[in-house]
């Protein structure tokens, strides 16, 4: 079974795919050498459509500009961030999640990268720490 490449690919080979056109490589040759389809190749090079970036990548580079975030600022801008990180992680795109316990609710998950854990562990502490000091206002 052939795993789905995603926009992703696509997107990588726009750009190598019109300077081959450019230099007169015709499609099937393109779409050969850069392992895409003839179709795909077709449609960019008589400007039909250009390839989406897909989600995952921006997703990811969300979370590099941004650094660990919640799911209740992910949903925003990622309505279907599970489903993103799914795909993401089948296409070995390192998004990691992590997910406390049920009373922070949409506090609860929060989604990085590798080598910002440190950085969560620092938004986890501040979160604990507003959730004490709730907690100690509304028992008094």
């Amino acid at each position: 079974m052939v795993m789905r490449r995603g926009k992703e690919l696509y997107a990588q080979h726009y750009k190598r795919a019109m300077e081959m056109h450019e230099q007169g490589v015709a499609i099937k040759d393109i779409a050969s050498q850069l392992n895409i389809s003839y179709s795909a190749a077709y449609h960019w090079v008589k400007g039909i459509r250009k390839p989406e970036h897909g989600s995952v990548l921006q997703f990811r580079k969300f979370l590099e500009t941004n650094g660990p975030t919640p799911q209740i600022v992910i949903k925003e801008r990622f309505p279907k961030h599970n489903e993103i990180f799914l795909i993401s992680a089948r296409r070995g795109v390192e998004i990691k999640r992590k997910v406390l316990s049920r009373k922070f609710g949409e506090f609860r998950t929060w989604y990085y990268l590798d080598g910002q854990e440190k950085m969560l562990e620092s938004r986890l502490s501040e979160l604990f720490e507003k959730y004490r000091k709730i907690v100690e206002k509304l028992t008094f």
